[in-house]
């Protein structure tokens, strides 16, 4: 009885443990990409109209690194006056003619999600040109990098406030104190596996108001025209924004993991058949004429093109007949 209870683990039972916990560790990111990706995807949508845009943003940050506080509360006063002012000075940058106004929105946090809903009013961006609208789409790939903030919570500087340290922390895991209780630390991003000091940088760069992701041109974007509804719309997704993975192995327990998730798409609608140029959207205000006749010479020669190449066909098929 002695020697069974003095008995220790033998190869075969430490090779065990090992896979137990390499299992255990899978399991918890695939849990974790399955949450944070498939719970919210955030939202961009910009509706033209009367030279004006109407802009209303859903966004939903995930992240385990570090337990945020939990917080509901409605854009107002100086809440809303700061937010309006950290719009305009970032859309200006890329614009300078606009002017953002009538903001309203909410903030709700908990634990490890930050969520917003954010809309507002973009004006100064568009011109008339004969009988065409242009607007001038190019702010929208905007970047806010100032830290604001509701009551103690940084809710626009998440990776920097509430991502980093945790990544940072274990940097240096394989020298001491660190090497005696940690085994190893793994840091990857959407591209795979990354160096610690990339990922602890990505991490710090994580920001709620930064879509420089979507600095693609509106032409580039795919388009559809809805007969139901009248809308052109064009919409772009241009993949995670932030898709950082830390797992953190210790020499003896369960390994521990800590993610940052931040994915959007973009929606930009106009009432009415309408073109994109480069950065901007080009609509008719003229009675629609223009663009009709437009539209109507893309489909005659789309047609005439169908029916040169059927014709084509058909004399090849007759030759062939001929000749045999």
């Amino acid at each position: 009885m002695g020697d069974a209870a003095t008995k220790k683990p033998s190869h075969g039972d430490s090779c065990m443990q090992r896979r137990t916990l390499l299992a255990l560790s899978l399991m918890t990111i695939l849990a974790l990409s399955w949450y944070s990706t498939s719970a919210n995807a955030s939202s961009l949508n910009y509706a033209i109209h009367d030279g004006r845009v109407s802009v209303d943003l859903s966004l939903h940050f995930f992240q385990n690194a570090t337990e945020i506080a939990e917080l509901s509360e409605a854009f107002a006063g100086s809440s809303a006056q700061n937010l309006t002012f950290a719009l305009q000075e970032s859309l200006k940058k890329r614009t300078s003619d606009v002017s953002v106004s009538s903001l309203s929105g909410e903030l709700v946090s908990a634990k490890s999600w930050i969520n917003s809903t954010m809309r507002f009013e973009v004006a100064g961006a568009s011109m008339r040109k004969g009988d065409f609208q242009v607007l001038n789409c190019s702010w929208i790939g905007f970047n806010v990098p100032q830290d604001l903030r509701f009551r103690n919570l940084s809710y626009n500087l998440i990776g920097a406030t509430y991502v980093r340290p945790a990544f940072e922390k274990y940097v240096d895991y394989d020298k001491p104190p660190l090497n005696e209780t940690i085994s190893s630390v793994t840091y990857v991003s959407r591209e795979g596996n990354v160096p610690p000091a990339f990922a602890v940088n990505m991490a710090g760069n994580a920001t709620l108001l930064d879509f420089t992701s979507l600095d693609a041109p509106i032409q580039t974007w795919q388009r559809t025209f809805n007969l139901t509804t009248g809308l052109t719309t064009w919409i772009y997704n241009p993949g995670p924004a932030v898709d950082l993975t830390m797992t953190v192995t210790p020499r003896s327990g369960v390994p521990s993991v800590a993610r940052a998730f931040y994915s959007y798409n973009a929606t930009v609608s106009v009432a009415g058949l309408a073109q994109a140029e480069g950065y901007s959207v080009k609509s008719d205000v003229g009675g629609g004429v223009t663009l009709l006749l437009m539209f109507a010479a893309v489909v005659v020669s789309s047609v005439v093109a169908i029916v040169a190449s059927w014709n084509y066909r058909s004399r090849r098929r007759l030759m062939a007949r001929r000749h045999r």
